[in-house]
């Protein structure tokens, strides 16, 4: 496995775990880092909560056993390293894989023009 992570300049290592490459603004210059090619995946589950016009549900997001395995991997390999994944993989897998936050004035813009923040991430 060829994998690459990916140092900023503030020494925070992260490895791509999205199948999109990821644009990051790290010291001013804009950083793309493409995707691994390994991607940890979440599936949405919903919970009725009431039933009726409307529905409601509760969704959560759960692991697969193939995806606990590669980020098991992933773990023990680079072990300082940063997963950045999706809001789902990132709720999936609580304080194990991360999503990205954006820069300040990026919030909400088109997703094309945003740019990440590489010294701040969510978690659950």
């Amino acid at each position: 496995m060829s994998l690459k992570t990916h140092i900023f300049s503030n020494g925070v290592t992260i490895i791509n775990v999205t199948p999109h490459e990821l644009t990051f603004e790290d010291a001013g210059e804009i950083v793309s880092i493409p995707a691994s090619g390994i991607i940890i995946n979440a599936k949405a589950v919903e919970t009725i909560v009431r039933e009726g016009i409307p529905t409601l549900v509760s969704t959560s997001f759960v692991s697969s056993e193939e995806d606990e395995i590669k980020l098991e991997k992933l773990e023990a390999r680079f072990p300082n390293c940063i997963p950045v994944g999706s809001i789902i993989a990132a709720q999936a897998f609580p304080g194990r894989v991360f999503g990205m936050t954006p820069m300040p004035g990026f919030e909400r813009v088109h997703p094309s023009e945003k740019r990440m923040n590489p010294s701040k991430f969510t978690t659950f």
